[in-house]
């Protein structure tokens, strides 16, 4: 049976799982904290874990970035604009955000709708822009792939399935136009190799010569 607590106004779920092998804890949103664990370990071992560590959440939580008021997506597609009120309003693809101008704008409850305005900014422009360049790249370097499907995920930039049906994260849209060309010609190549062998680099490097500096790059900046 799962627990759950409240420390400090944080949310805390522990949950046992079979395959878990250690204790792991995830900031899920600005007050909630999961803990998972192996199955059988005792839940004061997991709490204790959570409580030594406790003072490097708050903090995680508290550096977080803010969103300026002058931030705008690769498209354009996030409008934010001084109002009366705190709203966001989707119209013609294009995401209106809308915040008091007589609050402070790096408050808590601002960014966390700003940042969920962001999302679906995101989710608009991975769809007009990463779904299409992966059909370009599939064709100008004769690659054949199944279905396209995207995803917000924190550690993953894409994945391709032994169907050959290719992931890709919606935060890619965040990255430099040639970094988001090495994540896709990579999955394009796992429709060839499935694992990451020499041979798979090799194709990497055939169809983008300079693959190690946008890795390295995109390991950086994530």
């Amino acid at each position: 049976m799962n627990k759950t607590e409240t420390i400090e106004n944080f949310q805390i779920k522990y949950k046992k799982h079979v395959f878990s092998k250690s204790i792991k804890i995830s900031l899920k949103k600005d007050d909630f904290i999961l803990v998972t664990m192996p199955y059988i370990c005792p839940y004061k071992t997991a709490r204790e874990f959570l409580i030594s560590n406790f003072e490097k959440i708050k903090n995680f939580n508290l550096n977080k970035k803010i969103i300026p008021q002058d931030f705008k997506t690769k498209f354009d597609t996030l409008k934010i604009i001084p109002s009366d009120e705190l709203k966001t309003i989707k119209k013609d693809r294009i995401i209106h955000f809308h915040y008091p101008k007589s609050e402070d704008f790096s408050s808590n409850q601002i960014q966390k709708e700003l940042s969920k305005a962001y999302l679906e900014a995101l989710k608009i422009e991975a769809k007009n822009y990463l779904v299409q360049r992966l059909e370009f790249l599939a064709k100008k370097f004769n690659f054949k792939y199944n279905k396209t499907s995207l995803r917000n995920q924190r550690t993953r930039f894409g994945s391709c399935s032994y169907q050959n049906n290719i992931s890709l994260n919606i935060n890619l849209m965040k990255y430099d136009f040639d970094v988001i060309d090495y994540v896709l010609i990579h999955e394009l190549c796992h429709t060839k190799v499935k694992n990451h062998s020499k041979n798979f680099w090799k194709e990497v490097e055939k169809y983008c010569p300079n693959y190690k500096e946008l890795r390295k790059k995109l390991k950086t900046n994530y």
